[in-house]
């Protein structure tokens, strides 16, 4: 399957799903009078003064909405939070390796293994 029949049947399944949808939909009836929704507050003066503006930079918006006491509000939803004690962490007593047997092999010189440098020969 090419990428050109891939995307064309693609396209072909997206028209069709688009014009049956239209078909389907039933056009909505248009309201004899258009419904106003009521303000639940009355629309604010177009600009506000310096004055108002600075107060509900100041003061919560909870403060100005509701009247809310925040000395009684943060009294009545907060609490202190009791700390548990820990216990101080104790230390394992450290374990001595165990030492290896007396009879285990002794390094020797390495004399023995190592030919000796000849003067004359420099690298």
């Amino acid at each position: 399957m090419s990428t050109f029949s891939y995307r064309a049947g693609y396209a072909l399944g997206t028209v069709t799903r688009e014009f049956l949808r239209a078909v389907k939909q039933s056009t909505p009836a248009a309201p004899a009078k258009p419904l106003m929704a009521r303000r639940a507050m009355p629309a604010a003066a177009p600009h506000l003064s310096g004055q108002v503006l600075e107060q509900m930079c100041q003061v919560p918006a909870i403060v100005r909405r509701k009247q809310v006491d925040l000395n009684a509000w943060y009294e009545a939803n907060t609490r202190e939070v009791q700390v548990k004690v820990k216990k101080p962490r104790t230390r394992k007593p450290k374990t001595k390796p165990v030492q290896a047997a007396t009879n285990a092999l002794r390094l020797g010189s390495l004399n023995e293994l190592i030919a000796p440098i000849e003067p004359s020969m420099n690298c």
